[in-house]
């Protein structure tokens, strides 16, 4: 048994040598979110200024698990080859250049506070909100990068700034998808990989089939699952006032914000479940025990009308006035 740097070593020179001439392989610890550590390969072809990043760590669970070399070094150059971006030379730092492809990123306050140091950013509750702009691959997926103090203040642009052009870009191409959660549970049943639980077994997925068909449940607790056209980063959909204002007067009263993941919310009536000390330990007990920890957004259990109290006066306006 390989240990796990001898492991990515080879494969990373595994993947050089299949992919050919240009190409040129590297490992380096990344910081992903929450402060989790993870081992990446970068695969740079010719002088390209955009590399992508395909981190090894689950890739060494499957091979502690009896998975062969040969068939995770394919597996990597598969993902090379679907994900890599259009070759540039140089990579558009330019405001002009990136403006339309900014958008916010909502992350646990505590758990990155020494990245935040270095971004632009709000604050509210034991969240932040963090801006990122978007880069296209080849089969249309897109990646991000972490807007800076530095390269915000080469653009010349603040916070209140990012914000407006951060909201309007949401508006226009992430706008906020809210659906009842037996809907997204019919998508895992049909096979789909709604709330990452595509690989849900068939005791899981038989637990499933019986909520859906508990019809006196649904209606005696109602759950809606937000998130964004993408399901990636969409626990930002709580920044999208005017939407989930219009929600609160359709149910006609306030709810109680889950934090999921990153991805997405759980909302829910207040009179419904109107337990918080019980629902903060179910949602402590998911995130222990489902969520990735690099994917982790709180345990906090926030009602609506609060989440928006706690948002500095002047973002809350922001968020009012340029989304609606």
């Amino acid at each position: 048994m390989k240990s796990f740097q001898e492991f990515c070593s080879e494969i990373a020179g595994q993947v050089e040598k299949q992919l050919g001439e240009g190409h040129e392989t590297v490992l380096r610890s990344v910081q992903k979110n929450n402060g989790v550590m993870m081992e990446g390969l970068l695969i740079r072809y010719q002088e390209a200024a955009v590399v992508p990043t395909i981190y090894m760590d689950p890739f060494y669970e499957q091979y502690c698990e009896g998975r062969t070399m040969e068939h995770i070094v394919a597996d990597v150059v598969e993902i090379y080859k679907n994900n890599r971006v259009p070759f540039q030379k140089e990579l558009p730092l330019s405001y002009e250049d990136i403006k339309d492809r900014i958008l916010f990123r909502l992350v646990n306050l505590p758990l990155n506070r020494e990245a935040l140091l270095h971004m632009p950013h709000i604050e509210i509750g034991d969240l932040a909100v963090g801006f990122h702009w978007t880069v296209d691959t080849d089969d249309s997926r897109v990646g991000t990068v972490r807007v800076t103090d530095e390269q915000a203040a080469v653009w010349g642009v603040s916070t209140e700034q990012l914000t407006e052009i951060a909201l309007r870009n949401t508006e226009r191409s992430l706008p906020p998808v809210l659906r009842r959660i037996e809907d997204v549970l019919t998508e895992i049943l049909n096979g789909g990989d709604a709330s990452g639980l595509e690989d849900a077994d068939e005791a899981e997925r038989e637990l499933l089939r019986e909520e859906l068909n508990d019809e006196g449940a649904r209606r005696e607790f109602p759950m809606y699952v937000l998130s964004n056209s993408f399901s990636n980063g969409g626990a930002a959909a709580l920044l999208e006032l005017p939407f989930l204002n219009r929600f609160r007067e359709k149910i006609g009263e306030d709810f109680w914000i889950l934090p999921s993941s990153i991805h997405e919310v759980i909302l829910v009536p207040v009179s419904k479940l109107p337990d918080r000390d019980k629902l903060t330990q179910m949602v402590r007990e998911i995130n222990r025990t489902q969520v990735p920890r690099q994917e982790f957004l709180s345990d906090v259990v926030y009602r609506f009308s609060e989440f928006t109290s706690l948002m500095p006066q002047h973002f809350r306006e922001q968020l009012m006035a340029v989304a609606g």
